[in-house]
C-alpha cells in the first residue's frame, strides 16, 4: 500500500525510511513505550530500527524535522488494523490524536467504509483516550502475547465505523 503524505497542524505524516532509523530508536528503545507494543522486542536495538525502516511500512510521525512516532493502517487476519505509538517526550500534549485524526480521516476518505479495528493492552489507558476521542468502541478482550514484556497480557479490542469517526469529528 502506498503511503500518503498527509499534513497536519503540527506535524507530518509520510512514509517511513530507512534514513529514519536512528529517531525511531532513540524513541521506541524506551521501556515504556516498548512494553506496550505487541511485536518489538525488548532491548530494541539500532539494528531493529534499521530492520524495521527498511520495510518503509507505516507513517513516520515528523515534528521539527525528527520522527517522533509511527502510526499505520493495514489489514491483519482480515482486518483493517490501526497500530502506532509515539516518543515518551510527546506523550499528553495531543500529537497522537492529531495524527490518527488526519490518518483515520484519509483512510474513510480513500475506503468503501470499511471499519478500523485497533487494541490496547489494558495497562495502558492512555491508549485507550486517544481512541475514544477517534469514537472508537470496545469489542471484546483477548490474551495478546507482548514480545517485549514476554507474556501474554490482557488486550482490549476496539472497532471504529466510519459514522462513529464523524460523529466523534464533530
Amino acid at each position: 500500500m502506498t503511503v500518503e503524505t498527509i499534513k497536519t497542524p503540527r506535524l507530518t505524516l509520510r512514509a517511513v525510511r530507512p534514513e529514519d532509523a536512528e529517531d525511531i530508536h532513540r524513541h521506541i528503545s524506551d521501556w515504556d513505550v516498548v512494553r506496550m507494543l505487541a511485536l518489538p522486542p525488548w532491548p530494541y536495538t539500532r539494528q531493529d530500527a534499521m530492520q524495521f525502516a527498511a520495510l518503509r511500512t507505516g507513517h513516520a510521525l515528523e515534528c521539527h524535522d525528527e520522527v517522533i512516532g509511527v502510526a499505520g493502517i493495514e489489514s491483519r487476519g482480515g482486518k483493517i488494523t490501526l497500530g502506532y505509538w509515539i516518543g515518551r517526550d510527546y506523550w499528553g500534549r495531543g500529537l497522537m490524536t492529531e495524527a490518527l485524526t488526519a490518518l483515520v480521516a484519509d483512510h474513510f476518505e480513500r475506503s468503501d467504509a470499511e471499519p478500523l479495528y485497533s487494541g490496547y493492552a489494558f495497562d495502558n489507558p492512555a491508549s485507550w483516550r486517544v481512541q475514544q476521542k477517534l469514537g472508537f468502541v470496545k469489542v471484546g478482550e483477548e490474551l495478546t502475547h507482548i514480545v517485549s514484556r514476554g507474556e501474554k497480557v490482557r488486550e482490549i479490542k476496539t472497532k471504529l465505523t466510519r459514522e462513529e469517526f464523524e460523529k466523534a469529528s464533530r
